[in-house]
């Protein structure tokens, strides 16, 4: 085995050599959006002054024939194939001789693409798997095959370069930076077959923030990588719990307004970094201050202890997709746009908020984007810095359908019914320690003290009128008791705490107030109304609930203000909300960082699945023969209700409103794609 960096181009032009990507190696696979990325990160090269750019490594394993040699590429076959492909787009383009170059394109193909001297069978150098290499074939004898990656990508680079973002000689003298470490594998040495499976199987995937972290140290040199490594990273690293990649994935939701997919953070955080033109040190300095926001956020842990108790609940209901919201705060705060009493109040909103969705079983799929744009619908109104709060309440309080405030009518209701006993732990804990403690100065138990006690025994979640009727507590409710039980039984109206004690769970009334260490000798405020009484039915159930019912409204308020603006900001939709648009008239919406206008739902669903179908057009194709889809494209025009995709596939869009966000949302799920990342504002 032999390592060498080398220039990428002088690794292909070598004497008499091709390059075989062997049969056990997958398809060629590249997507439209890794090709864009690729192209774009060649252009940053020449932004750069043409600094050397490392590629990766190249893992060969040479046979040495008479005369010629192939090398098996083990591993970096895809970028391989990408940038053959690129160079012949290239050699295409200075054959059509429309644009002005110094290039030799003859040069190109004689060094980089063919053996110039060698037969026909090893005349073009790389050798794609069977129908890839098919594909490749026949881009040299000027056609196309269709349906495949390596035309499409092939025509991706061609029309790229024809667009001259940077002239193609530009583009040629970035490709002359490439570098890459090319490991030679010897025949009769080394197993290619063994190489490939450690490659493959053995080694541990870069984290997100690894590939973040490399990406900005990388271009530094040693002594300055250790420095920001000790300055900046490690106490970055110290402050998330050394999960850096969540909390990139917070940071950049927050700052990019979009929440990228877990795989993805690194490559949206590049384009960001690249977009901004970012300096290394004042962004390491931006993120370390966010990463304090965020030790504080993760920790529940602030100078102000009732600020802490807040955040200590809301991270015991696992509410992780208020984290960029939460993030906003403690910048608004740094920034003076809000106290630490405005900050506190927020976060019992926000506490109330999501506690009462959960009571009214209100889906949570709207909960990230709600989070995700709230501090950029408050941002966008006037004069948000002098009165944050106010404009905060209103804006989360006119949030409606699936992202909405339930109110005290809704709240109510949905408590009185809700089966608490068989509900999630957190939420169930939650709601009796708030019960509890409530406005008392010194808390009897906190939650953690519950959740330790039930954990040890010596607490039980408790039914009053229990799960079993004895004939006693048949008798007691009269003659509608089973329905009453129905009714009841796992309401908070009926649900305590009190010291465990399985023997007794059946025992009437009255031996559950008096028995030693039961309603009467807890000293719980759960328990106070029990104590008061000397019978438990129908009317004493709901006398409880009202008293519990009137805590708890104090508890979870719903918040009130007298902030008033004209414009409505609460007709965004997103395409997981799933309530019925028929009647409602679309204006605008937004994808991918982009504001569009349109004029009709059927523009709206044409514009998308065009996007969309440049992503990936191999799979759009696919939808002909799907077995849902089917009906929604079809390879030829049938008649006046389809609309041209492309010569070869065209779109039903005479369908009604409901039916084109449906196949959307089919849609999206085949490209991996969120539905949340698709938003639209109605009139």
């Amino acid at each position: 085995m032999k390592a060498e960096e080398k220039r990428f181009l002088n690794f292909l032009a070598g004497h008499n050599t091709n390059f075989v990507i062997p049969v056990y190696q997958r398809n060629y696979d590249w997507k439209r959006e890794q090709c864009k990325q690729l192209y774009d990160d060649i252009i940053q090269i020449t932004k750069d002054n043409y600094r050397t750019h490392f590629m990766w490594t190249i893992v060969a394993y040479d046979e040495d024939w008479y005369g010629w040699r192939e090398l098996l590429i083990i591993d970096w076959q895809q970028r391989l194939t990408t940038l053959s492909l690129l160079l012949l787009a290239i050699y295409k383009v200075l054959n059509d001789n429309d644009i002005e170059s110094k290039i030799s394109k003859d040069e190109i193909y004689d060094v980089f693409l063919t053996n110039k001297y060698l037969d026909k069978s090893k005349k073009i150098r790389l050798k794609p798997v069977k129908d890839d290499r098919e594909a490749f074939n026949s881009i040299f004898d000027w056609e196309k095959k269709e349906n495949s990656n390596v035309t499409i990508n092939y025509e991706y680079f061609y029309n790229r370069i024809k667009e001259q973002e940077v002239s193609i000689d530009e583009l040629y003298r970035a490709i002359e930076q490439l570098i890459i470490v090319e490991i030679m594998l010897r025949k009769g040495e080394d197993d290619p077959q063994l190489i490939f499976e450690s490659l493959n199987s053995t080694w541990l995937d870069l984290t997100e923030a690894d590939k973040v972290r490399n990406f900005i140290l990388m271009k530094e040199n040693t002594e300055t990588q250790e420095r920001l490594y000790k300055d900046y990273w490690y106490k970055i690293e110290q402050n998330t719990n050394f999960d850096v990649s969540a909390f990139l994935r917070d940071y950049i939701t927050l700052i990019e307004r979009r929440i990228p997919n877990k795989a993805k953070v690194y490559i949206i955080f590049k384009e960001y970094i690249q977009k901004k033109e970012l300096a290394v040190e004042p962004l390491l300095n931006e993120l370390l201050k966010f990463s304090w926001y965020y030790n504080k956020i993760i920790t529940s842990k602030d100078k102000n202890k009732d600020i802490s108790n807040v955040l200590s609940r809301i991270n015991k209901l696992e509410t992780i997709v208020a984290y960029p919201y939460l993030l906003e705060l403690y910048d608004n705060l740094n920034n003076n746009i809000i106290n630490n009493e405005e900050l506190l109040q927020i976060l019992l909103v926000i506490e109330s908020y999501v506690f009462r969705r959960f009571i009214c079983e209100v889906p949570t799929n709207a909960l990230n984007k709600t989070f995700m744009l709230l501090g950029k619908d408050i941002s966008s109104h006037e004069w948000y810095k002098e009165n944050y709060f106010n404009i905060f309440k209103y804006v989360l309080t006119n949030k409606s359908w699936s992202q909405r405030f339930p109110n005290n009518e809704e709240f109510e209701n949905s408590l009185l019914t809700k089966d608490i006993y068989n509900t999630q732990r957190r939420n169930k804990l939650h709601l009796l320690e708030r019960l509890e403690n409530f406005d008392h100065k010194e808390s009897y138990i906190d939650q953690d003290s519950i959740s330790e006690k039930i954990d040890n025994g010596s607490f039980t979640i408790e039914h009053i009128m229990p799960q079993t009727l004895t004939p006693e507590w048949s008798k007691s409710l009269w003659i509608n008791a089973k329905e009453i039980q129905k009714k009841y039984l796992h309401t908070i109206g009926n649900i305590t705490l009190t010291w465990y004690n399985s023997s007794m769970s059946n025992k009437s009334f009255h031996e559950k107030k008096t028995m030693e260490k039961w309603f009467n000798d807890t000293k719980l405020y759960l328990n106070k109304y029990l104590t008061t009484i000397d019978n438990w039915n129908e009317e004493t159930i709901k006398h409880r609930f009202e008293l519990l019912k009137d805590k708890s409204i104090l508890i979870w308020q719903y918040p009130s203000t007298n902030y008033e603006v004209k414009k409505d900001d609460s007709k965004i939709f997103t395409l997981s909300d799933e309530e019925n648009f028929t009647w409602e008239t679309i204006l605008e919406y937004s994808f991918e960082d982009k504001d569009y206008e349109v004029n009709s739902w059927a523009d709206f669903y044409y514009e998308i699945i065009k996007i969309l179908y440049n992503k990936d057009i191999l799979l759009m194709k696919s939808f002909i023969n799907d077995d849902y889809l089917s009906t929604k494209f079809y390879p030829t025009n049938v008649d006046w209700t389809y609309s041209k995709i492309e010569e070869w596939l065209y779109l039903k869009v005479n369908m009604n409103t409901e039916s084109k966000l449906y196949a959307l949302r089919e849609i999206f799920k085949r490209y991996d794609i969120s539905l949340d990342d698709l938003s639209f504002y109605i009139k």
